[in-house]
């Protein structure tokens, strides 16, 4: 072990449907390291969800010799906390031996901590706390990704939005309402397909459990409330009938709203009108040349609940019904 690199501890919160629990991990901080790691055993381990990367990476020992684990395929994004401080942190998934977790070197230049790799110290910026880090006993794995992959990560952490003019052919601008975003977020006319609920004869209604939320999904849901009633989507309720309410993590790592409807999904009349067999529709497509695809923004926000239906698909948070 050089004096380039060092271990700090880091916790993160795990949640699930049932449970929160905060797991507390070591992480080996080396500024030789080209990349942000966490070892495949320990995202296992932990069942962190995983996404694949666009293109994989590959990646080879301090040695020279490639890595045991091959090409890197996949990565998580986890709120990580070390030192009072919270960030949401993209790791590559990857053999480290015993090392459960490494910062390299953009990790370090994004949250530019300040380190006194003599002392074994490592302190924020902002923050007057400084703790002892402990002299890590060996490291059998010194992970590298050259300079281009490096730059290639960065740059996935900072895209920025493309202006809609520029991502749509001028010959189709008088259309670009069609693409605009705010145009998707109006509430939507009553139509003679809107959604019903027909319920079993005997249903007997069931408010859901609230489920406990961190600061950050707090935060989230009372912009989700407040974005949604000022649109109209929702209103307060005094609903017999309401699901848990909780958030579940993007590919983008942003958090999606979800509302737990299994309870009133086993107690609705289902829609005997069959399907399209997948069997018929690739016969029609045998001769097809060019192929079009349409996606909808807000897909389903542009399909009202019948009137007099609301109250079935009523959902409970930390902040009412």
């Amino acid at each position: 072990m050089d004096n380039k690199s060092m271990h700090i501890p880091l916790t993160f919160t795990k949640k699930s449907l049932t449970k929160t629990e905060i797991v507390s991990a070591r992480s080996l901080v080396d500024c030789g390291a080209g990349g942000i790691f966490m070892d495949t055993k320990f995202a296992r381990l932990h069942q962190l969800p995983r996404t694949k990367l666009p293109k994989p990476i590959e990646v080879f020992n301090v040695d020279g010799t490639p890595n045991t684990q091959g090409l890197i395929t996949e990565f998580t994004r986890i709120m990580i906390t070390i030192n009072g401080r919270t960030k949401r942190t993209r790791f590559l998934i990857t053999g480290l031996g015993e090392e459960q977790i490494i910062l390299g070197l953009p990790w370090l230049r994004k949250e530019n901590p300040i380190i006194d790799w003599e002392m074994k110290t490592l302190t924020w910026k902002k923050s007057p706390i400084t703790f002892p880090l402990k002299h890590p006993n060996s490291v059998p794995i010194r992970t590298k990704i050259t300079t281009s992959q490096t730059l290639a990560q960065e740059h996935e952490e900072k895209k920025k939005e493309i202006p809609l003019e520029e991502q749509i052919p001028k010959y189709y601008h008088e259309y670009l309402d069609i693409f605009d975003k705010k145009t998707a977020t109006r509430f939507p006319a009553s139509r003679p397909f809107d959604h019903k609920i027909d319920l079993k004869p005997g249903f007997i209604p069931k408010i859901g459990k609230t489920y406990n939320l961190s600061p950050k999904e707090t935060a989230e849901l009372d912009d989700f409330l407040k974005e949604n009633r000022e649109k109209g989507y929702i209103r307060p309720s005094q609903s017999p009938q309401a699901a848990p309410f909780f958030f579940v993590s993007k590919k983008d790592g942003s958090l999606r709203p979800c509302q737990d409807y299994r309870y009133i999904n086993e107690h609705t009349i289902r829609n005997a009108y069959p399907l399209p067999l997948i069997s018929d529709l690739m016969d029609k497509l045998k001769n097809a040349k060019y192929f079009t695809k349409v996606d909808v923004r807000w897909g389903y926000n542009n399909v009202r609940i019948r009137k007099g239906d609301e109250w079935k698909a009523a959902f409970v948070t930390n902040r009412g019904l």
